[in-house]
């Protein structure tokens, strides 16, 4: 059996690695940070609710707001299940999402994603649509993780696609050590990967861009357990993307469906310098994996590219003296709008690159907005004043009509490109 080595690739994805060293065993503890460990025997606050703007806060700090009640089930601890989700920070800025791809899948109430979602997707049923505001001691604490700030309050809109039960998983051993290997038996490649085959399959060879499907167990050197997938589901992740380590990666090139294999990794094809966000995995730490491929699948479809925002001719636009530009793009057969109306619309928003930053159709749900009241900022209250009901418009804001006196600290630069789609309005209370 021919195993050629392959380059090793930086991780990068976020919800992946919630799952990787999420999956500790029950022994341990969840994964996700604890709060008030040195006062326990403090009473909690009570979970409050608002009628009126239909959320809820929960003991721990969530906060739920329910969008859409589902039909189904409701997610109990145990269930796999599968949901599609968005997440933004608090100022807008999305740094996740499922949409347009895949639906993301794990085992409820295990601590394989951050804390906040197994409390959260707990509170759903199936079928359900819920925005979760995660605060951090419930989400990634002071640490930086990727493009997530430390202490950063997470926004999370989720859609609980399906719930399946899962049968328990056998007891596994939660001290059992790695396979002892002589260190002279190890393979080792020019990046420091240090492998030894514990049983050889007879399946397929992982291409790039595939995506393979693996059991695996992690130890530190004094051979203490971190992480065990078979106390709950097998691991998928793309082959060459990067989203696990380094030292997955080109392992997984290595390998036949089949194969069990240890491998040893040093830092720089592990967590290198800083280690895991939740502080499981140290700095620098050397890991020990015995891995085993268990299937390959095609790689995922290429998402669709989000269509760009419809040409206008510059000569086209309306131009206003607050420098506000719009475009009517279908004429509305509606009454106009006015100050003090209740619109309901769905929207597109672009840098002027084209760039799309994001779209009310992503979440199945048109926006209500009082016009008047700047409740999308200033530029957008202009622009609607001007439109009538059912009307499909593209409206060009600058910074100071977007972000008003903000719009030095913008998160974005430049003008801003608005698609909205007016669906329905619902006219002032005038006094008699």
């Amino acid at each position: 059996m021919n195993k050629q080595s392959a380059p090793a690739q930086k991780w990068s994805t976020l919800l992946l690695w919630a799952i990787l060293f999420g999956l500790l065993l029950a022994a341990c503890g969840p994964a996700t940070p604890q709060t008030n460990d040195d006062n326990t025997n403090e009473t909690q606050p009570s979970e409050t609710t608002s009628e009126e703007s239909g959320s809820r806060v929960t003991a721990s700090g969530l906060e739920y707001v329910e969008v859409e009640a589902g039909t189904g089930t409701q997610a109990q601890p145990g269930d796999l299940v599968t949901v599609h989700y968005t997440g933004t920070l608090e100022d807008g800025t999305e740094f996740d999402s499922s949409v347009g791809g895949d639906p993301f899948s794990f085992v409820l109430g295990q601590g394989q994603v951050i804390a906040g979602w197994d409390e959260g997707i707990a509170l759903m049923r199936e079928g359900g649509k819920a925005q979760l505001i995660i605060p951090p001691d419930l989400a990634y604490g002071p640490n930086d993780y990727g493009p997530i700030p430390g202490n950063s309050t997470l926004y999370f809109d989720v859609e609980l696609v399906a719930i399946e039960a899962v049968p328990t998983p056998a007891p596994t051993p939660t001290s059992a050590p790695p396979t002892s290997v002589d260190p002279a038996d190890y393979t080792v490649t020019d990046s420091g990967l240090q492998y030894i085959f514990l049983q050889e399959g007879d399946g397929d060879t992982p291409e790039p861009g595939e995506v393979a499907t693996v059991h695996f167990t992690g130890w530190f050197e004094d051979g203490s357990m971190f992480s065990n997938s078979r106390v709950g589901t097998p691991i998928q992740f793309i082959v060459g993307d990067g989203q696990i380590v380094p030292g997955w990666d080109e392992m997984a090139l290595l390998m036949q469906v089949g194969d069990v294999v240890q491998m040893v990794l040093p830092p720089e094809l592990g967590l290198g310098e800083e280690g895991s966000p939740n502080g499981t995995i140290p700095p620098n730490a050397t890991l020990i994996f015995e891995m085993e491929l268990l299937s390959i699948e095609p790689p995922p479809p290429t998402p669709t590219p989000a269509p760009p925002p419809v040409s206008v001719d510059e000569s086209d636009y309306i131009v206003t003296d607050s420098g506000l530009k719009l475009y009517v793009i279908t004429e509305g057969t509606g009454e106009p709008i006015e100050a003090g109306d209740t619109v309901t619309l769905h929207y597109k928003l672009w840098q002027e690159d084209g760039t799309q930053l994001e779209s009310s159709y992503d979440f199945g749900q048109p926006v209500p907005i009082i016009v008047g009241l700047e409740q999308a900022g200033a530029g957008w209250d202009e622009a609607l004043l001007l439109l009538d009901n059912l009307s499909v418009a593209q409206f060009v804001l600058t910074p100071e009509l977007a972000y008003g006196e903000q719009a030095a600290n913008a998160p974005t630069e430049g003008n801003l490109i608005f698609e909205v789609e007016i669906m329905g309005l619902e006219k002032a209370e005038t006094e008699e």
